[in-house]
């Protein structure tokens, strides 16, 4: 989570930085394409990306036009990137991938310019560009993608602020908002918005009590932003929850180590750390290799 260390101003183009909202919506012709894409969606969040990227291959060839398949395949190597070492090869992938997940739902919004659910994956798509194209010093195509992906998320506000699947993006767009240093006011209320950085907290939360997938994407979230707050033990809440759910997902085993190590709380973080280590898990080796060096300092 501590990857996510921008400057401001990219931070406000990039407002989008949800997941899996699209999972609740947006049904297609049978419901067995359904039921492949919630147990691709569930390997995806157990952090088992072979067996979640073959599922969301073959729905892609059931339904070429459905765009949830490509967008869910396209965070594999989104979340590779940022959670891992940030390989070139990582972030090449996911542009590549992300551009056909984009092409795919532009062409379902332009028939239905109300759907919400294409609406929800351009800017998330958009705003997951822009993180990469910044890690990756490519920062034309970071602004370029950035300010797309800020427009889908006040279309998606316009549409619907209250529907469930608008919660995340309303709630990072309110704190973002909201939490912009006072020296750049001026930024915001030139392109005429305001919000409050508690708006997006409780936005956040209420998504956080969905039951859906829309729950697990407001947690992380929550975990991260309550971390840079120095609200801790809040983060780790969600964390908490977030392994109970997911105790394969090796990023939220990580993460729980690292912010039980932050609150000095060090032999559940032994424990926890060394858990990682013996993960039954070819995903994100790197992760273990921290949280060995994690081991020997403490």
């Amino acid at each position: 989570m501590k990857a996510f260390s921008l400057s401001w101003l990219l931070i406000l183009c990039s407002i989008p930085m949800y997941l899996s909202a699209t999972a609740t919506i947006a049904q297609t012709d049978t419901t067995s394409y359904e039921q492949k894409l919630e147990d691709g969606i569930d390997a995806f969040y157990r952090t088992n990306w072979t067996e979640a990227g073959a599922i969301f291959r073959e729905l892609q060839q059931e339904q070429p036009h459905d765009s949830r398949a490509f967008f869910f395949e396209a965070m594999i190597p989104f979340w590779e990137y940022y959670f891992g070492d940030r390989s070139k090869k990582a972030a090449e992938q996911f542009l590549s991938q992300s551009q056909h997940a984009i092409e795919v739902s532009q062409n379902q919004l332009n028939k239905n310019s109300s759907d919400t659910t294409m609406v929800l994956m351009l800017s998330g798509l958009y705003g997951y560009r822009s993180l990469v194209a910044a890690a990756e010093k490519n920062y034309k195509e970071a602004l370029q993608s950035g300010m797309k992906g800020f427009k889908y998320t006040r279309q998606l506000l316009a549409l619907d602020a209250d529907d469930p699947k608008a919660l995340i993006g309303k709630g990072m767009f309110y704190y973002m908002v909201g939490s912009v240093p006072n020296g750049l006011k001026w930024v915001t209320n030139m392109i005429g918005i305001s919000a409050d950085m508690e708006e997006g907290f409780d936005a956040l939360e209420q998504a956080a009590k969905l039951d859906s997938y829309v729950r697990n994407d407001a947690q992380m979230i929550l975990a991260y932003l309550y971390e840079r707050e120095q609200q801790n033990k809040k983060a780790l809440k969600h964390l908490e929850e977030l392994c109970g759910r997911y105790p394969e997902n090796i990023i939220f085993q990580y993460n729980r180590a690292r912010l039980l190590e932050k609150i000095n709380q060090f032999a559940l973080a032994r424990e926890k750390y060394q858990m990682v280590v013996t993960m039954d898990t070819d995903t994100l080796d790197i992760l273990k290799q921290k949280s060995k060096s994690r081991l020997q300092k403490l």
